[in-house]
């Protein structure tokens, strides 16, 4: 237990700042929805003369802008981007920072197991995703009412922002896993930026190409905004391949972290 208390004080003014981030950039585009609102049409006649590929990529062909949850589901694809840049850096971190420290020999000598470490790590780590979740929902709904004089169904906006929870623990495994099968890892933004752009990415093209097979190689699919307005529910396909996923990730974490060697001081 003093590893994971340790590891929260080490980190939660890290989670704070991020989580700060993601609320100034909601509030930012909240304060556009009034005007947004009035002239969707005019976005919408606007939107016809690009490319269908490219609205569908950009995510605007399925999303009602002039409705609170249609805009802030199309807000929430940026805000998404963010949350899952800090889980994957923060699950990188976990374990590869005792490395980069040159304390990792020393922490393995103590007398508590390697598993007893790695679970210590990961429920600091689920533990500030959490609170992020809480603060963020929280903040989320106290800016939606002061910018947005609209109803929106508040179960439908629990769900969409409920989503972060999954995208992001999968981001978080992923990093551990990373973290235990890189050796040498200098400094772990550029990776986190790099690989959640790379799954950003083949979003934009899933989304644009309308393939569904594609969907199950980047977690940002696996919760469609559009869908989770209109059906008020997840796609329980994509929820087990999440979940799936995330056990397996840490599930090899633990077993890479046992037969890991550590450098010596």
């Amino acid at each position: 237990m003093n590893i994971y208390w340790q590891e929260l004080k080490m980190s939660v003014r890290t989670m704070i700042s991020w989580t700060l981030g993601m609320l100034l950039t909601l509030l930012f585009f909240m304060f556009m929805f009034t005007a947004v609102a009035k002239d969707v049409a005019i976005i919408n006649q606007i939107m016809t003369k690009f490319p269908p590929e490219l609205v569908r990529a950009l995510g605007l062909s399925s999303l009602d802008l002039s409705t609170v949850l249609g805009f802030y589901g199309y807000v929430f694809m940026f805000i998404l981007l963010v949350a899952a840049v800090y889980a994957l850096k923060s699950g990188i971190s976990a374990l590869s920072e005792e490395i980069r420290a040159k304390t990792a020999d020393f922490l393995v000598s103590k007398p508590i197991s390697r598993t007893t470490i790695v679970t210590a790590k990961i429920m600091s780590v689920v533990t500030l995703v959490v609170l992020q979740i809480i603060i963020y929902i929280g903040g989320a709904f106290v800016i939606i009412q002061i910018t947005a004089n609209q109803y929106f169904h508040k179960p439908t906006f629990l769900l969409i922002n409920l989503s972060l929870f999954f995208v992001e623990l999968f981001f978080v495994g992923l990093g551990l896993l990373l973290s235990v099968i890189i050796n040498k890892i200098k400094t772990v933004l550029p990776i986190a930026l790099g690989i959640v752009f790379g799954f950003w990415i083949l979003q934009m093209l899933n989304q644009s190409l309308a393939d569904h097979t594609l969907a199950y190689f980047t977690p940002f699919a696996y919760f469609d905004i559009a869908k989770i307005i209109e059906t008020g529910s997840y796609e329980n396909v994509y929820l087990f391949s999440d979940v799936v996923l995330i056990l397996v990730f840490t599930v090899l974490t633990y077993i890479i972290y046992q037969r890991k060697d550590m450098p010596s001081v």
